[in-house]
């Protein structure tokens, strides 16, 4: 289902190994049977109709308070550069640069100052929240920034309600949630319009 902008490869950076196409699909029948509902209100059987890995554009951003009781205290935020929601992310992460097709890749919407503004905002709301007794001024300097896309895995669904999709990290093979399936769901949507008015 390559629905996007056609072209070549492009290279992208992405932050670790992707699983194997087989692992993904053994790992998607368990996804549509959890997603078709076990227990007692199974809902309507689900069917793939197609599968495909696409690649979901982000901002990276290191960002420090420095104000905090005299220490350096380093923040690591994604923001995705589709719906703009941000989120905080542990430890180091190596990136490699993989080739991928372009047609395989959404659209960023999001502009890199609207991410930034957006992971600003995030680290002040979290140091305001969790640290707020020690804080007297919230200061958040950016020391560090990027951008990286991230593979999930898509599994396009039938059912009696229409169209659905199965969205699984495309590192770790787990079920990626609520949060990425809607910034895919946009992402795809916008692509599809573009196409239709091309």
């Amino acid at each position: 289902m390559t629905h996007r902008i056609r072209g070549g490869e492009v290279r992208v950076r992405i932050p670790g190994v992707c699983l194997s196409p087989s692992r993904f699909r053994e790992l998607a029948v368990k996804g549509i049977k959890r997603k078709s509902g076990w227990g007692i209100l199974p809902r309507p059987r689900l069917r793939k109709i197609a599968e495909e890995m696409l690649y979901v554009p982000y901002y990276f951003f290191r960002l420090v308070n420095p104000k905090y009781r005299g220490r350096f205290y380093l923040y690591q935020v994604l923001v995705d550069g589709i719906l703009g929601f941000s989120e905080f992310i542990r430890g180091p992460f190596q990136l490699r640069e993989v080739s991928v097709p372009e047609d395989l890749i959404l659209e960023r919407t999001i502009s890199r100052e609207e991410a930034e503004t957006k992971a600003r905002k995030a680290v002040a709301s979290f140091v305001l929240r969790r640290q707020s007794l020690w804080v007297r001024e919230v200061k958040v300097e950016l020391i560090e920034e990027g951008d990286l896309h991230f593979p999930y895995f898509v599994c396009y669904l039938e059912g009696e309600e229409g169209i659905d999709l199965l969205a699984l990290n495309g590192l770790t093979g787990s079920l990626a949630g609520p949060r990425p399936e809607n910034i895919l769901r946009a992402g795809i949507a916008r692509a599809e319009w573009r196409r239709d008015r091309s």
